[in-house]
């Protein structure tokens, strides 16, 4: 996996500047995150069994192709172009995907510039991917996953590259789904003939 970095930079580091209210609820996006992180890691320090969890991510076919996938409270409708048998009734689990990526990434960076306390003006990713749709259809061989996948950054920062670089080596390290796109993870399935059980 590829990565770029276009920074644009001045010489002069510029650290968040902080605001607080009489009842200190006011404060810099940089502060607010930086403080956030610095927490749980002393939490995680402390009680490790704290920071292990499970998610689970229920997909179901609402019609067709169109599919409506839940987590928690959060409500998601994918579905598949007209031409490929959809009805284009939501952004396609490929898309969804790239956005996992790309968010993921923009916000690891984020974090990881307000630890360092360096402000940013504007953090922006984008992630390229090349496919060949034949691998959908189990065509030539070829792999129904992506044959390569890029990302680059577009940082405005007032802070100078070499106090930016460590923060955002840092988040490439730290990022979840850079990790979980650039790694092999054991991955495991099952089928299950009748309704899923009601809990």
């Amino acid at each position: 996996m590829e990565a770029t970095l276009r920074l644009s930079v001045a010489p002069q580091l510029t650290k968040g500047s902080v605001q607080f209210s009489k009842w200190g609820s006011k404060m810099s996006s940089t502060q607010r995150i930086r403080d956030a992180f610095d927490r749980m890691q002393h939490v995680f320090a402390k009680r490790p069994a704290v920071a292990q969890a499970t998610a689970t991510m229920r997909a179901r076919i609402i019609d067709g192709l169109h599919c409506e996938a839940r987590e928690g409270d959060w409500l998601l409708s994918l579905d598949l172009p007209i031409d490929a048998g959809g009805t284009n009734a939501g952004a396609t689990p490929g898309v969804h995907g790239r956005a996992a990526l790309a968010s993921c990434l923009a916000m690891s960076y984020s974090i990881e510039l307000a630890r360092a306390g360096i402000e940013a003006r504007s953090v922006e990713v984008e992630v390229q991917v090349d496919y060949d749709n034949r691998g959908l259809l189990g065509m030539d061989n070829i792999r129904p996953g992506y044959l390569n996948v890029r990302h680059t950054l577009y940082l405005e920062s007032d802070a100078p590259l070499e106090a930016v670089q460590p923060a955002l080596d840092k988040a490439q390290r730290n990022s979840p789904y850079l990790d979980v796109f650039a790694q092999a993870q054991p991955v495991s399935g099952q089928v299950v003939f009748g309704p899923r059980p009601k809990a």
